[in-house]
């Protein structure tokens, strides 16, 4: 911990701990406000637009940073990570999101952490000590009991979150997961910039290699998107400003704020969906949601305490 010492540090903590609240509020407000395109649009179409707008911001980004370049052996293993970390996981969680409520979506990629872990165990020799497996428990639990309980405006005894939906969601999670395991070495190789538009492109490439192939005898798969270029143009900017503002946030979180802490306090977005639903929408979670998002929040800070005690 860095509370020792200086006003100054006491100030960089509280700086990190801030920027992670905001970065998971961003999430969350993301969620809520690109759902009713992931009901009207085609998933892979989302996909794409999203990676080419922040392909575009990050370009100039780098321009103006002008960070040193990767060797092609990181490049391509970080272009591989985002076909599967972008073209992959953001195709599926876009499917999740037709198919759940916000709130569902945004529970379920806490198995993110579950599943990370987990193949750090497989692939990487990694153990855990049992206060880990306790975690890993409560994260399941705190999910299982927000997907069983009724999707909100559904009536009763319907309306709890479909198999489809889930299994969409749970592809994106595995998605992710397998993308940032095949990512970590290259990450440490070079800056977070350049390493997020290698993979950004990645995904881009793939999903303008690979769309027309899902949508063949459908048509042009862009074209519900670029007939109504008011409603692109509002897709791009809002995905791009979430994803890079909820990204920036969590990096100055994790670098001025211990890991745990950090990682728990990131992990809150469902809870923020639920705060941003009832204070615009007035919607009041029920019971056992609300306890879900809170059982996986505390399911995350269990995984993340070893890190407070080595």
């Amino acid at each position: 911990m860095r509370f020792e010492g200086s006003g100054a540090g006491m100030a960089q903590e509280l700086i990190g701990i801030l920027a992670a609240l905001a970065s998971a509020a961003t999430w969350a407000a993301g969620a809520l406000l690109l759902k009713p395109f992931a009901e009207r649009l085609p998933a892979m179409a989302l996909a794409f637009a999203k990676g080419v707008f922040s392909l575009i911001v990050l370009c100039a980004l780098i321009l103006l940073a002008q960070p040193a370049a990767p060797s092609w052996m990181t490049a391509a293993v970080l272009f591989s990570s985002g076909i599967l970390g972008i073209g992959v996981a953001d195709t599926l969680f876009f499917k999740a999101l037709r198919a759940l409520s916000s709130h569902s979506v945004v529970q379920l990629m806490l198995l993110g952490q579950v599943a990370t872990i987990i193949m750090a165990v497989a692939f990487l020799g990694e153990r855990l000590v049992w206060l880990q497996w306790g975690g890993l428990g409560l994260v399941i639990l705190g999910v299982a009991l927000v997907l069983l309980d009724p999707e909100p405006g559904a009536e009763e005894g319907e309306g709890r979150a479909t198999a489809r939906g889930v299994l969409f969601g749970l592809g994106s999670v595995l998605a992710m997961a397998f993308s940032v395991t095949l990512a970590k070495g290259a990450l440490a190789e070079t800056d977070a910039l350049t390493a997020t538009w290698w993979r950004m492109a990645g995904g881009v490439v793939s999903l303008f290699v690979s769309a027309p192939m899902f949508y063949l005898g459908a048509g042009n798969w862009l074209t519900p998107l670029v007939a109504d270029w008011r409603l692109a143009i509002c897709f791009c900017l809002i995905a791009t400003l979430v994803a890079l503002g909820g990204f920036f946030l969590s990096l100055v979180a994790m670098k001025w704020t211990p890991l745990a802490i950090a990682n728990t306090l990131l992990s809150t977005e469902p809870l923020f969906v639920l705060l941003i639903t009832f204070l615009v929408y007035h919607q009041i979670p029920s019971r056992r949601r609300l306890a879900g998002s809170l059982i996986g929040v505390v399911g995350v800070a269990v995984l993340s305490v070893r890190t407070l005690l080595n």
